[in-house]
């Protein structure tokens, strides 16, 4: 018997594409993290709405992430991916010109956020479904650490830099760049070619509703993914609780400025880029209990350091170390329902999946606004980190002896 080595030179043309296309687009995503927060607080300090500044991302994946799963199941993936990213385009050039002209409030940002996270949902569905197509099975793991690693270092090392100094420049003028990358990361996905097809949706004489809870069933009767959801439900909302408020703690509790804001959320994403190019090599070093199990500790704690830290090289550590453990969880996680759910309804499912996740995300940082709103800043991530070390004790076992036959 011979054994393959998994190589970059592994990986087909197509890919490469794919990954430079979310390379780029992701570059526009980082530039929009730190400079949506950043303008959210200078329309307000209300803890409780730049919570919803947040949630508002959310509310689309609540609504549309699991009839989008439907929709990629049946139409062109790469169609989608191209209308998605050009949606955006439009969105991003509103949002900067509205900013540039100070004709943009709150509630106004509200609405648009909801539009944008709908493009979001399709894009992020349609990619995940769409990687399959490009990349033999074997292969996944090592292409879904570099697309990670990408997203991390583009997205968020140059993205939240070059974001932070834009937003010092002139606050729409980060908007007008993110379009921008979106509209490049479009006319890269015309240029791809799939090495296989996706699976033709299986007609079995079902209307669309009854597909959904045929998917919801599906995914209750998978034993590991049942259990590997419902732990990321509850992780989720524990993650949110200060990620609604985090610019305002950075502000108020460290004395950070715009830019000093973008390097710290810059050095958590240097932790999620060195957890991308580790991912694959973690995985396959330690197993995938290991790497399921491991991150979910880490990101407990971290909240909690950061809930009683005083400094922000302290809360910048603590960052670091919990991107790390979320891009390692994620290349494993991802990973392990690419392998287990079939190309037929891999759309369905994984959306199914996805919106358990959203949905705790929209409530934990809901929640969190309304906590630092009542009591203090601190107080959001003690609560979350005390609620993430719980589930991942509460679930170690079930998921543990899941995958054993992995």
């Amino acid at each position: 018997m011979t054994t393959t080595t998994i190589a970059p030179s592994a990986l087909p043309a197509s890919y490469w594409k794919q990954w430079s296309a979310s390379a780029v687009s992701n570059l526009g995503d980082g530039i929009n993290f730190v400079a949506m927060p950043l303008l959210a607080l200078s329309l307000t300090d209300d803890e409780r709405l730049l919570s919803l500044t947040v949630f508002a991302t959310f509310v689309p994946w609540l609504v549309l992430a699991l009839p989008v799963g439907m929709v990629v199941d049946r139409l062109n993936r790469q169609h989608l991916m191209i209308t998605a990213n050009l949606l955006r385009v439009v969105l991003f050039v509103g949002i900067g010109l509205a900013a540039s002209a100070d004709r943009l409030g709150i509630w106004a940002l509200l609405a648009l956020l909801v539009v944008v996270g709908s493009c979001e949902v399709l894009f992020d569905s349609t990619a995940q479904a769409w990687l399959p197509m490009l990349v033999e099975p074997a292969h996944l793991a090592k292409a879904n650490g570099y697309l990670f690693a990408a997203e991390i270092v583009a997205g968020s090392l140059a993205g939240l830099a070059l974001g932070a100094v834009l937003f010092d420049v002139s606050v729409g003028l980060p908007f007008i760049a993110n379009a921008l990358s979106f509209a490049v990361g479009a006319l890269l996905v015309v240029t791809i070619r799939a090495r296989r097809p996706a699976a033709p949706a299986v007609d079995d004489g079902l209307v669309d509703d009854r597909r959904l809870w045929a998917s919801f069933r599906w995914l209750l009767d998978h034993r590991l993914l049942r259990t590997l959801a419902a732990m990321f439900t509850v992780t989720n909302l524990g993650l949110m609780f200060g990620q609604g408020i985090f610019v305002k703690y950075a502000a108020e509790e460290l004395s950070l400025g715009p830019v000093e804001f973008g390097i710290l959320l810059a050095v958590t994403a240097m932790g999620a880029a060195t957890g991308g190019l580790l991912g694959a090599p973690v995985v396959g070093a330690v197993g995938l209990r290991a790497s399921v199990i491991g991150p979910y500790l880490v990101f407990g704690l971290a909240q909690l350091v950061i809930g009683v830290a005083d400094r922000a090289w302290i809360v910048a550590t603590a960052g670091f170390v919990l991107g790390a453990a979320i891009t390692v969880w994620n290349v494993a996680t991802v990973t392990i329902r690419q392998r287990e759910i079939p190309s037929d309804r891999f759309g369905r499912v994984n959306s199914v999946y996805r919106w358990l996740g959203a949905a705790a995300s929209a409530v934990g940082v809901a929640a969190g606004g309304f906590v630092a709103f009542a009591t203090n800043l601190r107080a959001p991530f003690l609560v979350g980190g005390a609620i993430t070390v719980l589930a991942a004790v509460a679930f170690a076992r079930p998921v543990l002896d899941g995958l054993r036959r992995v």
